[in-house]
């Protein structure tokens, strides 16, 4: 087989073996030649699959000068086969596709989701994260069909998947009842390969190197992937191996100030008039990860015969992280000389500070740490399916063990002294934010720094499971009725965690760091983009150096030798056992020349969970009584889907779809456990203020085994015009109706034992709702009458509009001017959108990509910012600028097996800008400014 058959029939083979059902396509129309193989083009709906999870056997095109001929080439497969699984899918679908083996649009699997319309992802620690669609951050993921989740979690996160196992990635955005229940904001399914997806033999890998800008470091990613498939006189055969690597040396570097917001007097500003607002800090953190994900997996599948399928597969996931922290904390409040001198304000406005010179505040401080993280995720099964005539049953078995410790040591620091700082508090530039300089102070001399304290934790987490389903699927042919699908799947989940993070304060020892059983060094720098903050480094303690003499430094601190203890009060074991079962039908019927169909069906889930804590009651301080205690619960969801799909043309289809998804509580805010502070202790030179009831209030936390499960009533309808196999025009309108989101509520009561506490629960909170609208654009430029290097061109262009609201009144129960009011939901941008550019020939590639969203807010924060003649306290949320991120890439394939790629993520080097609003007119200070990686790469692919 040549190069280019070999490059076609990786996603022109048959749909993969899920345990979802599946029905072969079937058409009578034009056929399109493509690397050896027929394929059949999907025209109306009628002739559509009937399994949204499998991918389609399609394939896209490209004119050449031969004529009639249909030249396939990796960024328009892709495309074609994105386009082919959105178009024929029963709910709404939209995807992701391999250019080529080992080769998603971006390194990172989240990264490549960051392009798919209604998504919207977070950027730091070198990758993307946070990924929410259309506004709604609580996403399951399947892979291969099946459910997969890290430790006691719900899910993987999508950046966990190495781009180089991943064949696809689909992102259902309205479920369907054979789809398993997942969460309120949808389903993100990763599609592996299997050996079946390919003719016969494959060997195909790659390697790139990737220079960290920042960090000045280093790292590679590769994979490497064998494939082949025989006749036996048992049937045939086929058997795939693939693993990939992926590393990340990155430094984040942040320029912060602190979320209090203090107002000057005329003891702190002697020669200005007071009631001038200003952060009372500003702070530095620069934060090194050295981070690894290796992955496996193997999958085998067996034709015994043409009516019985039969594999088993097998998937590693690995994660670990070696993570370096430095953070300086400047503080601009203190003792009684405190003052602040040389006090300008903003132009416009003689109410809010823009710099100053501090003296007498409290000396900076801060921490040195190292943190280690590691993941082990296994996950086998197998099943069979089974098809003859119009019947087909499928079943599948999977069991999934997967583990995460974290291991965090922090040095605590504070200066000798405290020196006179000259602050600005939005610097000039497009940047902005803070910026300081500290006035004869040498940060580079490790005797200018006394140990401040010992932080220690360590945190094991795990969850196993069991999960078989069997569905059933029959069609009917010709008729209103097409299909009738049902099935049965069970669930039986195990989750633990446990915790200990004891501290050791010594402060009043007065000893240097110099006196620690450990080295300091002063030469990482931070900030590679520019000169905005004048501090480069400040002597600390390496990572390295910490981990290497760990045992010294328990002994130095008195600290017990070996790991922290667990704290049982941050303990929980939990059992969670699920049965559901669903029928779904999909109906057809034609109107003259318009074709209509859709499905129509119900999920049923049965849960239950028995979850065990501890009681902790600590009756004086230091002496606590701990109480084993469990609970029970169990409920019943149901799930309605109901769809339908108007084609007017083979072009044009409308879809319309009513649905339900619900998302369980998280295990850890299910947990019974209480924890009783100590009685507050009355000071009698400082005692508690009689008119506040609650100034001596008892801390109790708590967790809620009787937290109800998020749900979500869903409206979508789309309008897609398909003008070629690789050119399509599509927009929707959605609206997603929220209800349950979990957040910590703290309350003040009276309790019959332990008199007037501060009680803090996780609770349900009330409706939130989500609505906007969707457009996008795909298209290379097949125009007749263009020379063939013209046709290379190609657009994509998508935007996305979210307006969300929320009920926040449980989460801000103790902001009496926020409560029971509709605020914007955490993490949205109203506006989203992604414009890509792509030119695409035989022997060159490349990609313009720019990925923009709005600000939104990252937080709300019930730190004062404002308080009133009542004393009332005011909070308000941390803002996230808008920000556009721009990549490159390109690619070069000078012999037809092996192909050069040159990448940059973050070609505009512009940082992460977080602000928060301190005051009812408006005025904001930056909180955070962020500067995140620029990377190059450079790598080789093969493929023989």
């Amino acid at each position: 087989m040549n190069a280019k058959a070999r490059l076609c029939a990786s996603v022109a083979a048959v749909a993969i073996a899920t345990a979802a059902p599946a029905t072969a396509q079937t058409s009578s129309t034009t056929q399109v030649k493509a690397g050896g193989q027929d394929l059949p083009k999907p025209t109306t709906a009628s002739d559509q699959n009937a399994n949204p999870a499998a991918p389609q056997p399609s394939v896209q095109e490209s004119p050449t000068e031969g004529g009639d001929e249909i030249v396939v080439t990796g960024l328009r497969r892709s495309l074609q086969s994105a386009q082919a699984i959105k178009r024929n899918s029963d709910g709404i679908v939209d995807a992701i596709v391999a250019e080529d083996i080992g080769k998603l649009p971006d390194t990172f699997a989240s990264s490549a989701l960051a392009r798919v319309s209604g998504v919207q992802v977070t950027r730091g620690g070198g990758e993307s994260a946070g990924v929410t669609v259309r506004g709604l951050p609580d996403l399951s993921t399947t892979y291969n069909g099946r459910e997969i989740f890290t430790a006691e979690g719900r899910f993987v996160q999508i950046q966990d998947f190495p781009a180089g196992t991943v064949a696809a990635l689909e992102v259902y955005k309205s479920g369907t009842a054979n789809l398993i229940e997942g969460g309120i904001g949808g389903q993100v399914n990763v599609r592996g390969r299997r050996p079946f997806d390919f003719n016969g033999f494959e060997l195909s890998g790659s390697l790139n190197g990737v220079n960290w800008q920042q960090s000045g470091k280093m790292s590679w990613n590769g994979n490497l992937l064998v494939s082949d498939r025989w006749d036996t006189g048992i049937g045939e055969m086929g058997l795939l191996v693939n693993a990939s690597y992926v590393g990340i040396n990155f430094l984040d570097a942040t320029r912060e100030q602190s979320l209090v917001v203090s107002t000057t007097n005329s003891a702190n500003t002697p020669d200005t008039a007071g009631g001038i607002r200003y952060p009372d800090a500003q702070s530095l953190f620069l934060g090194y990860g050295r981070r690894w994900r290796p992955s496996a997996n193997a999958a085998f599948q067996w034709k015994p015969t043409p009516e019985l399928e039969i594999y088993v597969d097998g998937l590693y996931q690995g994660y670990r992280g070696r993570d370096s922290n430095r953070f300086m904390f400047v503080p601009i409040f203190g003792g009684a000389d405190f003052q602040l001198t040389n006090l300008t304000t903003r132009p416009g406005n003689a109410n809010v500070a823009q710099s100053a010179t501090v003296t007498g505040a409290n000396a900076p401080d801060g921490y040195y740490g190292s943190a280690n993280g590691t993941t082990n995720t296994y996950q086998a099964g197998g099943g069979a399916i089974w098809k003859r005539d119009n019947l087909q049953i499928s079943g599948d078995v999977a069991y999934t063990d997967s583990s995460y410790t974290f291991d965090l040591i922090n040095i605590d620091y504070t200066f000798r002294s405290s020196p006179v700082r000259n602050v600005v508090f939005e610097a000039p530039g497009t940047d902005g934010g803070p910026t300081l300089n500290l006035v004869d102070f040498n940060l580079t001399d490790p005797a200018n720094y006394l140990s401040r304290g010992f932080f220690q934790e360590y945190t094991k987490v795990g969850g196993k499971d069991i999960q078989s389903r069997v569905d059933v699927q029959y069609d009917f042919g010709d008729g209103l009725l097409k299909r009738l699908q049902f099935g049965l799947r069970y669930n039986d989940r195990d989750a633990n965690r446990d915790r200990g993070a004891p501290y050791i304060f010594n402060l009043p020892a007065q000893l240097p760091i110099t006196a620690l059983p450990v080295s300091t060094e002063s030469t990482l720098a931070g900030f590679g983009y520019n000169n905005t903050f004048p501090i480069r480094t400040f002597t600390a303690i390496p990572s390295s150096s910490i981990r290497d003499n760990l045992v010294a430094l328990r002994s130095f601190y008195g600290a017990p030798a070996g790991r922290p203890e667990f704290n049982p009060s941050e303990n929980f074991r939990a059992n969670e056992k699920a049965l559901a079962a669903y029928a779904q039908v999909k109906y057809g019927f034609d109107i003259g020349s318009v074709v209509v169909d859709g499905v129509v069906g119900l999920r049923a889930i049965r849960t239950k969970n028995r979850i065990s804590g501890f009681l902790r009651d600590e009756q004086t301080p230091g002496n606590f009584v701990i109480t084993p205690v469990t609970a029970k619960n169990e409920y019943t969801d149901y799930l309605p889907n109901v769809s339908a799909r108007v084609a007017a043309t083979d072009e044009l289809q409308l879809r319309l779809a009513y649905t339900q998804t619900r998302t369980r509580p998280n295990f850890f805010d299910l947990n019974p456990a209480l924890t009783v502070g100590s009685p507050p202790t009355i000071d009698p030179n400082n005692p508690p203020n009689s008119n506040d009831p609650n100034s001596n209030a008892r801390t109790i936390t708590a967790g809620n085994p009787n937290l109800s499960p998020l749900t979500s009533n869903n409206y979508d309808a789309s309008l897609e015009w398909y003008f070629s196999r690789s050119g399509s025009l599509t927009g929707a309108i959605f609206r997603r109706d929220a209800q349950g989101f979990i957040s910590n509520t703290t309350v003040f009561t009276t309790d019959p034992t332990y008199g007037r506490v501060r009680f803090t629960q996780p609770e349900n909170t009330g409706a939130t709702r989500f609505q906007g609208v969707e457009v996008g654009f795909t298209s290379f430029l097949d125009i007749d009458g263009l020379p063939n290097w013209a046709k290379g061109f190609g657009l994509q262009a998508n935007g996305t509009y979210v307006d969300s609201k929320g009920d926040l009144a449980s989460t801000l129960a103790t902001s009496p001017n926020v409560a029971g009011q509709q605020q914007r939901f955490n993490g949205v941008s109203k506006w989203t959108y992604n414009l890509v550019g792509l030119y695409e020939r035989p022997f060159f590639s490349a990609r313009v990509a720019y990925n923009y969203r709005s600000d939104f807010v990252q937080y709300y924060s019930q730190e004062p910012l404002d308080v009133d003649v009542n004393g009332a306290q005011r909070t308000g949320g941390v803002i996230e600028k808008a920000r556009g991120q721009l990549d490159l890439s390109a690619t070069v394939t000078p012999v037809p097996s092996v192909t050069l790629a040159f990448d940059i993520v973050n070609v505009l080097g512009n940082p992460i800008r977080r602000y928060r609003e301190f005051n009812d007119a408006g005025d904001q200070f930056a909180r955070q400014i962020f500067y995140l990686e620029r990377t190059y790469s450079l790598g080789v692919r093969f493929r023989f």
